[in-house]
């Protein structure tokens, strides 16, 4: 009999022939299956880097879609017309009438100065201006001077003798001639047309006496009636001065405004085109935002655009594209590149309505939102 031993060696046994070999190859086939298990499980691990890949290229170009359509935002600052007021003439503070802070209307007093001399100086002026146009009238005719009359009664005159020696002249010329006719007849003897044509001469020099002295007498009048002229228009334009320098005593608004500031008390000193009140004009506030060129053509004049300011946050105010500068600004010369054509912005003028007048104060810093 063989031992088990030997059983197990050739193969044989209580379990049919052969077990050892198929132990063996029930050993070899267990290696394989795990391989093939460990590979199915590999698989999906491989596919997850290209999942995430994919979903991160979906995210980025959904972000991109997303940026595309949100709408620009400028920043800027809010601003208003600054007007600064004083007085041409200055002098010493007389009176306040309003404090800083406070509304005026267009017209309305701000500061009064003392007159000083200025009514004393009209007053002479007023005299010089009298007197210009007395001297004016008397060179015009309507006045009289001593003995001789006024320059115009004297023109007058002088025409009249010239008119008289022009009449005499005639006279003279028509005796020569006939003094000449009767001498040539043997009818008058010499000494009769030497007579005549002596008369003849007297008459025509007398003539020319009288036209002379006219015309002296009417350029001289001429002459000293633009002079007085001159000196009647110099005395009216100097009352004139001073009445412009009496109005420049009361200091006033030019137009409805917001008084920013107004440091002066009475007695206060000031100086002839100073400023005594900075004036604001609030309802007329506006937002300067610069625009790069790329993005010109999205605004249009008269357009209206949302605009926000820190001061104000979750709430909106209305603009409107009152400007856009017909002028880039910080650009270099040559633009060669669409990056160099974006650094060239135009300043753009965005007026605030009245939903925002009676909240916003120039310098608040303001964002504008312009859509795509």
């Amino acid at each position: 009999m063989k031992t088990l031993d030997e059983e197990v060696h050739t193969g044989r046994g209580h379990e049919g022939p052969c077990p050892g070999r198929r132990l063996m190859g029930t050993a070899a086939t267990l290696p394989r299956g795990a391989m093939l298990a460990r590979k199915v499980r590999e698989q999906p691990r491989r596919l997850i880097p290209l999942g995430v890949l994919a979903v991160a290229l979906l995210a980025w170009a959904g972000y991109r879609a997303w940026v595309d359509r949100q709408p620009y935002t400028w920043a800027g600052t809010v601003e208003a017309r600054d007007i600064a007021v004083g007085s041409r003439v200055g002098g010493r503070v007389k009176e306040v009438l309003v404090r800083e802070g406070e509304r005026v209307e267009p017209g309305q007093p701000l500061v009064m100065l003392e007159a000083g001399d200025l009514p004393a100086q009209r007053l002479q002026a007023e005299g010089q201006l009298l007197q210009a146009e007395a001297a004016l009238d008397k060179l015009r005719g309507t006045g009289h001077t001593r003995g001789t009359g006024s320059l115009a009664e004297q023109v007058a005159r002088a025409r009249a003798e010239l008119t008289a020696a022009q009449v005499a002249l005639d006279k003279a010329e028509l005796d020569a001639r006939r003094a000449s006719t009767l001498f040539q007849q043997q009818v008058n003897t010499r000494a009769e047309l030497d007579t005549a044509e002596a008369a003849l001469r007297q008459a025509r020099a007398q003539r020319d006496a009288r036209r002379s002295n006219l015309q002296e007498l009417a350029q001289g009048t001429d002459a000293d009636v633009r002079a007085q002229q001159g000196l009647v228009e110099a005395a009216r334009g100097r009352l004139e001065a001073i009445d412009v320098a009496l109005g420049e005593l009361t200091i006033r608004a030019p137009v409805a405004a917001r008084v920013e500031s107004l440091d002066l008390r009475p007695g206060d000193l000031l100086p002839a085109n100073a400023t005594s009140a900075t004036l604001v004009e609030d309802d007329q506030l506006y937002v300067r935002i610069y625009v790069p060129e790329t993005h010109l053509g999205n605004l249009r004049p008269g357009s209206e655009l949302p605009v926000r300011v820190d001061s104000f946050p979750g709430r909106t105010f209305t603009g409107v594209v009152e400007n856009i500068a017909s002028q880039g600004e910080y650009t270099p010369r040559n633009l060669q590149t669409p990056d160099e054509r974006a650094s060239q912005v135009f300043a753009t003028r965005i007026g605030l309505r009245a939903d925002g007048l009676n909240l916003l104060r120039a310098g608040m810093a303001a964002y504008v939102t312009v859509p795509r």
